[in-house]
């Protein structure tokens, strides 16, 4: 069967992904690391990724939801694989079936925990999840003597206790400190001393030792990235994105580019049409109606998105490129070569996170590693 020709392309390479886990492994100190791969391993493709973790000696994962987890149990049928949603009343058979650790984070969990377990006369493996700060999901930290006491307690084989970091991406942020110190307060109930704890992503290994405990959940940094949006000397971006030229064309002085005439031409221009719009993560915050606007890089130089971007194409202005020096078919590189996700992130008001987990919906995957 003759091969699709890629409109839009995503090099991810798994290389990078596992040593960003090894190297986030070994900042964990004493701690061990899992991977969090949920959404798609943020947009990288959870089975690929969840491969190259495995064989790089990552044996924890975690997603959000029951229906990732059973996904991944399908590429991954030894490792551990725990979702962050609470336990619900539909989740029991498939948590049995596929083997997976739920998180208890509520009472209605925790009831149904020991429904479960009076049911298949047995444990079940669990993750029990306190609120220090968030106002997410979680116990609340005065729920601890209730939950101690509740017999959805003693029905659980519980595999972690764990907490969320508010505001890790900033190391000087008083609540960090808070949130240690009643995470620190809820584990040493004596009950719980015997429970593996866990209190850090990846901007939390980054704060130091005092908040590694026994596991560690990085995400963002498994695929090189930082929360706060710096590099990191040791961690290596894994995606690439491409995106096919469609078309070149010459407009004149005065004529405008794209939805809204938003743009009008103040020079004779050679313009570039280029796969890829909001349809596929390209934020309409990109488009090049003033200096915030992207750019694509090929062979060296760079051009300006110009005019609104749209659906699925966006246009850019390379008029000063050498002549000739694009042409259709050719692919120009939007994400890499000096142009990071996060530069994205920061032209579109956004973050990295959600740039990565909506880029590429249509691209294609080409993994190397």
């Amino acid at each position: 069967m003759t091969s699709m020709p890629a409109r839009l392309l995503a090099e991810i390479n798994l290389n990078a992904i596992a040593k960003n886990w090894q190297v986030l492994n070994q900042a964990s100190g004493v701690g061990m690391a899992g991977a969090v791969v949920k959404a798609d391993a943020y947009g990288h493709g959870m089975e690929a990724v969840a491969t190259a973790l495995k064989d790089a000696g990552c044996d924890l994962f975690f997603t959000a939801s029951l229906e990732e987890a059973v996904a991944l149990r399908q590429t991954l049928p030894d490792a551990k694989i725990g979702y962050f949603d609470c336990f619900g009343h539909d989740h029991e058979l498939l948590v049995i079936e596929y083997n997976l650790t739920p998180t208890i984070a509520d009472f209605t969990s925790l009831s149904l925990l020991a429904d479960s377990a009076a049911r298949y006369h047995r444990l079940i493996p669990a993750m029990l999840h306190f609120d220090s700060g968030m106002n997410r999901l979680g116990f609340n930290l005065g729920d601890l003597k209730d939950v101690i006491a509740h017999r959805g307690f003693e029905a659980g084989d519980w595999h972690m206790v764990y907490s969320h970091l508010a505001c890790a991406d900033d190391p000087d942020d008083p609540m960090n400190i808070r949130q240690l110190q009643d995470f620190k307060s809820i584990i040493a109930h004596p009950r719980l001393n015997n429970i593996k704890t866990s209190l850090s992503a990846t901007g939390g290994i980054m704060l130091g030792a005092d908040y590694h405990f026994d596991i560690t959940r990085p995400g963002l940094g498994v695929y090189g990235l930082k929360p706060d949006g710096s590099s990191h000397e040791d961690l290596t971006p894994a995606l690439t994105l491409k995106a096919r030229t469609l078309q070149i064309r010459s407009a004149t002085k005065g004529e405008t580019v794209g939805y809204g005439g938003a743009v009008k031409l103040n020079r004779d221009s050679v313009l570039a049409t280029i796969a890829g719009g909001y349809a596929d993560g390209i934020n309409r915050k990109l488009s090049g109606v003033n200096a915030r606007g992207g750019r694509i890089h090929f062979n060296g130089h760079t051009a300006p998105m110009i005019g609104r971007v749209s659906m699925d194409m966006h246009v850019v202005d390379i008029t000063d490129l050498p002549e000739g020096h694009l042409n259709v078919d050719d692919m120009v590189t939007l994400i890499g070569d000096g142009f990071s996700i996060q530069d994205w992130a920061e032209k579109s008001d956004t973050i990295a996170y959600e740039m990565l987990t909506t880029l590429g919906l249509r691209a294609k995957r080409h993994y190397d590693g």
